[in-house]
């Protein structure tokens, strides 16, 4: 009994971690030179941008944030930003992606 309940717990989690290392992969090709590795808004090419890259390691950002107000600004850009919009992701994209930097959100 115990090994079926193992494997389905990887079964379960499988989708989560494909989604986890897919948005890696879209977060390392199409973010990470803004918003830095760790996330934290300090990638190289954040230097030059004014207002600085969004910090994903802020508890504050992630407040009140669902995933479709995440989806949006990465679909549509933001305003005032460097932030440009990526509308040539597919929603299975931005919903790996979104996945992704869930991660960075400060666990309580």
């Amino acid at each position: 009994m115990t090994r079926h309940v193992v494997t389905l717990a990887l079964l379960l989690a499988s989708p989560l971690a494909f989604a986890q290392d897919q948005g890696k992969a879209l977060y390392t090709a199409n973010c990470m030179a803004c918003h830095g590795a760790k996330g934290d808004g300090n990638g190289p090419a954040a230097i030059a941008l004014d207002p600085k890259p969004r910090s994903f390691s802020d508890a504050a950002f992630w407040e009140g944030k669902t995933n479709e107000d995440i989806k949006k600004v990465i679909k549509t850009g933001k305003p005032g930003t460097a932030m440009a919009p990526f509308p040539q992701l597919s929603d299975a994209d931005v919903a790996a992606l979104t996945t992704y930097l869930r991660t960075f959100e400060p666990k309580p």
